[in-house]
């Protein structure tokens, strides 16, 4: 089945498809809101030739396109708040592939599918990101039991995203994890089709420890591989469950030396509680690395880690300072911060050789693309 076919699948069964241009201030402060107007003005009429007769297209402005079909009234059902395998689709609606755009080529989008009825007062709820508490838990309860099976049997891909020197891409600090599923749609689905139902259901703790289990095992398959793995801030507050994964470490100092384990910046964590457990990866010889730095900045996690050995600059910095002086200089501030902080400074969302250059302009030692 196609891209285009889905969604217009989804849509007939009485789902709707919230656009959003992420990267919308970014694109006002640099070419102005007349310029970005006709991106809204393009992206509605990409939609309705990519969508066709199935589709009703709100333009609902502030960067937000929905689509949703004319007649259904149908609250949908096990679908997601999430980007369902719509990534392609997206990649078409912008014109980064064929047929190509004009401007809209520049907007960095995102979607969720949402269960809506077809009234102003509904679309009104799905901007704001939220549907019925009946429909979003019959999601959770449907993708989180898709994900239980896939641990159950393996059925996550382990992608590796390389953290390297802007010089030289071969010079890898470690390789950054993310788990794809394939349990839903038949296709590999990102974090961001699972995850927030996994974290409404409780289930993070359980989820990370599997990811690591993954992981350990497979630095001692590889004895070359470091490998960064994001914990969330559930799990790091219930450390006293990981004795296992602890004791494990601890007779192996090799995995441990080249295990990174990664907590975003504006992880919300109770004072104290994930202090004793990073303490004790880090007596292990793990490494610890604040991610997504400089957007949040998150008390919490400053707190409960003091001497972080790596820094990772969000990627919304480098976005900005491709097309500005000022955003430039403060993302060589932040580089800067994060040095006095961390033996290691990461730029995420580098790419190409243009962005390698504002990396080693601004001081930092590692880039990496995602």
């Amino acid at each position: 089945m196609s891209q285009a076919d889905m969604v217009g699948r989804y849509l007939r069964m009485g789902c709707a498809l919230l656009i959003e241009i992420v990267n919308r201030s970014e694109l006002v402060r640099c070419f102005g809101h007349e310029f970005v107007e006709a991106i809204d003005v393009e992206l509605s009429e990409r939609a309705r030739r990519l969508c066709g007769s199935v589709a009703r297209i709100r333009a609902m402005g502030d960067g937000h396109l929905l689509i949703s079909t004319a007649t259904s009234k149908d609250s949908f059902e096990d679908r997601s708040m999430t980007d369902l395998s719509t990534t392609g689709w997206l990649l078409r609606l912008s014109g980064r592939r064929a047929p190509h755009s004009q401007a809209a080529w520049l907007a960095e989008l995102r979607a969720k599918w949402v269960g809506v009825h077809d009234d102003v007062a509904c679309l009104n709820e799905a901007r704001r990101g939220r549907s019925s508490a009946e429909a979003v838990r019959r999601a959770d309860f449907a993708i989180t039991d898709a994900v239980m099976h896939a641990m159950k049997v393996d059925a996550f891909a382990l992608v590796m995203s390389p953290v390297h020197t802007p010089d030289d891409e071969r010079k890898v600090l470690y390789f950054d994890c993310t788990t794809w599923c394939r349990a839903l749609e038949g296709d590999l689905s990102s974090p961001k089709a699972y995850l927030p139902s996994i974290a409404r259901m409780g289930l993070m703790s359980h989820f990370d420890r599997y990811v690591l289990t993954r992981v350990l095992d497979l630095l001692a398959r590889s004895p070359e591989l470091n490998v960064g793995v994001s914990v969330s801030g559930h799990s790091l507050a219930e450390g006293l469950q990981w004795e296992s994964l602890i004791d494990r470490l601890y007779k192996s100092p090799d995995l441990a030396a080249r295990l990174v384990v990664e907590v975003y910046e504006g992880e919300k964590i109770g004072a104290g509680n994930a202090r004793a457990f990073l303490d004790q990866i880090k007596t292990c010889g793990c490494r610890i690395a604040i991610d997504d730095y400089g957007l949040a900045y998150g008390v919490d996690v400053g707190i409960e880690i003091p001497e972080p050995d790596i820094v990772k600059i969000a990627s919304a910095f480098i976005d900005a300072a491709r097309c500005s002086e000022e955003a430039l200089c403060r993302l060589r501030g932040l580089v800067e911060l994060g040095a006095s902080m961390a033996r290691d400074v990461v730029v995420r969302g580098a790419r190409g050789v243009a962005d390698m250059a504002i990396v080693r302009d601004v001081g930092a030692g590692w880039a990496q693309g995602c």
